[in-house]
């Protein structure tokens, strides 16, 4: 699926999206990664939402975002509500989506200026 242009093209957007590739400006990534927009950590050791942990979403709120966009792969599947709990106390939103959903949200949230993580889980 191909995505619109952003109209800043300072800020990291997704570009392209298939299942096992996400296309983010000039780099093509298959691994899970996370990004914000202007900084791409491209490898993420979160492979499954099973694997989820504190210390994974400390590696996300590391990017100072308002709100996470966690892509769970190609269904959606939620974490335990510890995870929403947690992000909450930080004053840090969670919302969990596939990862087609998950990267047009991100598109839309960016256009708005407005802090936003976007974390994808790519399944090995």
């Amino acid at each position: 699926m191909k995505f619109t242009e952003h109209r800043d093209s300072n800020i990291l957007t997704v570009k392209q999206y298939s299942p096992g590739l996400v296309k983010i400006n000039n780099f093509e990534l298959t691994k899970s990664c996370f990004l914000n927009q202007k900084k791409i950590v491209e490898s993420w050791s979160c492979q499954d939402i099973k694997n989820l942990s504190i210390a994974l979403i400390d590696q996300i709120l590391s990017l100072s975002p308002d709100v996470i966009i966690l892509g769970t792969g190609e269904k959606q599947s939620f974490p335990s509500p510890e995870f929403f709990a947690y992000c909450a106390e930080k004053g840090v939103g969670l919302e969990v989506m596939e990862n087609s959903a998950a990267c047009r949200t991100y598109n839309v949230l960016t256009t708005e200026e407005r802090e936003v993580v976007l974390a994808l889980i790519f399944e090995n």
